[in-house]
């Protein structure tokens, strides 16, 4: 088994055991999708593509919070503990343990998303009064473009987390996660196809995503272990 599978492996084991951010994930998953449903709902007018760019606007940015909120226990959970040094220790380079680490967020992350998009279609539909109709592009939006969004958000903030101290993660965590919500805000209001979902809007989100995720890993590969053992508490 190669060494990416252990470390993945093992983070979504972690992941799943986490019992406080499961059950934040799942609040968070339910409760804000069935209050942006109303809106959705009420502003769409019976127009099918208006109805899937909104339940696609509202889908990308609570895969970003999943992968921050998953993240934050794969990366800090062992600085805290101390465990880090032991991982230090072993022959793994730093971007090896940084992408098996992310695969590991980002798998239950990405699980999370999709029932939250499935619960905001089943709010929107009841809401609106007709099916909501999951045509190609909304489909490529879940299967493409929401995975690179968590895995950048996760790659990005996991990087800052090995770099970083306590103090300012603490306070980094946040500003990340408003930056990349106002970036998917900006790229779909600057994306052709008004407030529906259209090839060119989901192209540009997965071009953006993936140039966030080659930047993430680029970060991750410059930081240092010496870096990371000042940073420990």
């Amino acid at each position: 088994m190669s060494t990416f599978r252990i470390i993945a492996g093992r983070e979504m084991k972690l992941a799943l055991r986490n019992r406080s951010v499961i059950i934040t994930a799942l609040i968070f998953a339910v409760w804000f999708p069935v209050m942006s449903g109303v809106g959705i709902a009420s502003g769409a007018g019976g127009d099918a593509a208006v109805i899937a760019g909104g339940i696609a606007a509202i889908v990308l940015p609570v895969g970003v919070f999943m992968g921050y909120l998953f993240c934050a226990d794969a990366f800090l959970r062992e600085k805290r503990d101390g465990t880090i040094e032991t991982l230090l220790c072993t022959p793994v380079s730093l971007r090896h343990l940084w992408e098996g680490k992310v695969a590991g967020v980002t798998v239950p992350a990405y699980l999370t998303t999709l029932l939250s998009a499935a619960v905001t279609i089943t709010a929107v539909s009841t809401l609106a009064g007709v099916p909501v109709a999951v045509g190609p592009l909304l489909i490529a939006h879940l299967a493409i473009v929401v995975p690179v969004w968590i895995a950048a958000a996760a790659g990005l903030i996991g990087a800052a987390q090995l770099a970083l101290g306590m103090r300012e993660n603490q306070i980094l965590g946040f500003v990340f996660i408003f930056g990349f919500i106002f970036i998917i805000i900006g790229l779909q209001g600057i994306a052709p196809g008004g407030a529906g979902i259209s090839p060119a809007t989901e192209g540009i989100l997965a071009a953006a995503g993936a140039a966030l995720l080659v930047l993430a890993r680029f970060i991750a590969g410059k930081v240092t272990r010496e870096r990371i053992v000042l940073t420990i508490p």
